[in-house]
């Protein structure tokens, strides 16, 4: 795939990230992560990767932003609550 359109293809995928209206604390660890995924998706659509190890990349990486996220969601209610 040429290197313009796997940029296509993840800009769009990325895209519905960018326009939810979050928080600002979230925002930051959003478009951080964005960024992070973005350049993992298009180095796994340049590397030919398997399905199985696109799969553990993934889901890898996932769950580092998913305790980020929770982290910093958790620290907003606690913000929120007292």
């Amino acid at each position: 795939m040429p290197d313009g359109q796997a940029e296509s293809v993840v800009m769009a995928v990325m895209q519905p990230l960018a326009d939810i209206d979050v928080p600002l604390p979230l925002r930051a660890s959003i478009e951080r992560q964005s960024r992070t995924l973005m350049g993992l998706a298009a180095g796994l659509l340049h590397s030919g990767m398997d399905e199985g190890q696109v799969r553990l990349v993934i889901d890898q990486a996932c769950a580092s932003y998913r305790d980020e996220l929770t982290s910093a969601i958790l620290a907003l209610r606690k913000r929120h609550d007292t």
